[in-house]
């Protein structure tokens, strides 16, 4: 049976790419789309999200769902969606790409860290609980659930002003609400990996990419990279425990061939 995995994080269509590399390994591809996008359109002559979301799976394997990121319900319903249109839910891939995001934002206000609360660190944390909430639910005597979280790093201003040739790399630098949204990510993603990581009900692999990345600097390869890692890791039947988790994979290790790479938080 085909894996189903759910990516939340960098939405259609800038994650389209990535959504086509993972595709590639056979896998069912739930990928989210910002709410508003999505009222009122019509594809194809579909006259409902589910009409809407068959038409794009029976092409492609690749569905759409759509995600209120302010909303912590909406954490869940996507997890209810990606399940209603393929019948499970096997992983989940958190995907944090900071270059895409520093390339969106805005001047610093008030207004702008408040809606880098709502939507940039609050529906990451909530949709990890979810997750972890549902693979608690459904894989507590079977094979444990992956839990994926996905970053992609770019130069902070504090970066730019340490290593002023930074600024020549060709990516986007992050503004203090992206870079705090950031390190939101990255602790949690660690913290979590400690607290769950001996389950029983779930596997969490933290993966850590950048543009300066061979792999990472293309989202097509990033997704084959990630779902072939993955496949191997299943193959081999084993189980991530807290102090595997714990630790970063970098983008382009093949698992079990040589060790992992792995390389800790980014030191200030």
């Amino acid at each position: 049976m085909a894996k189903t995995v759910l990516v939340a994080g960098k939405e259609m269509p800038a994650g389209s790419k990535f959504a086509d590399g993972m595709a590639l390994s056979g896998r069912s591809i739930s990928i989210t789309t910002p709410e508003s996008e999505r009222k009122g359109e019509e594809e194809d002559g579909a006259s409902s999200e589910t009409e809407r979301n068959m038409l794009i799976t029976e092409a492609s394997g690749i569905s759409l769902v759509e995600w209120h990121r302010a909303s912590p319900i909406s954490s869940r319903t996507i997890i209810f969606s990606t399940e209603a249109t393929f019948g499970h839910m096997d992983e989940a891939v958190l995907y944090f790409d900071t270059e895409w995001l520093a390339s969106q934002e805005r001047p610093v206000s008030c207004g702008e860290c408040t809606r880098g609360c709502d939507e940039l660190i609050l529906p990451f944390q909530c949709l990890a609980l979810e997750v972890l909430s549902r693979f608690e639910k459904k894989n507590a005597s079977g094979t444990p659930g992956m839990l994926v979280f996905l970053f992609k790093e770019t130069p902070d201003q504090v970066d730019i002003f340490r290593s002023p040739a930074l600024r020549s790399g060709g990516s986007s630098i992050s503004s203090p609400v992206v870079a705090a949204a950031a390190a939101a990510f990255e602790i949690f993603a660690e913290n979590l990996a400690v607290q769950f990581g001996n389950k029983s009900f779930v596997n969490i692999l933290l993966a850590r990419s950048s543009i300066d990345n061979e792999i990472g600097a293309s989202d097509m390869e990033l997704g084959k990279w990630l779902a072939s890692y993955l496949d191997a890791f299943e193959a081999t039947g084993a189980k991530f425990d807290a102090k595997t988790s714990v630790e970063w994979v970098k983008a382009g290790t093949r698992y079990g061939a040589g060790g992992l790479k792995l390389f800790g938080r980014k030191k200030r």
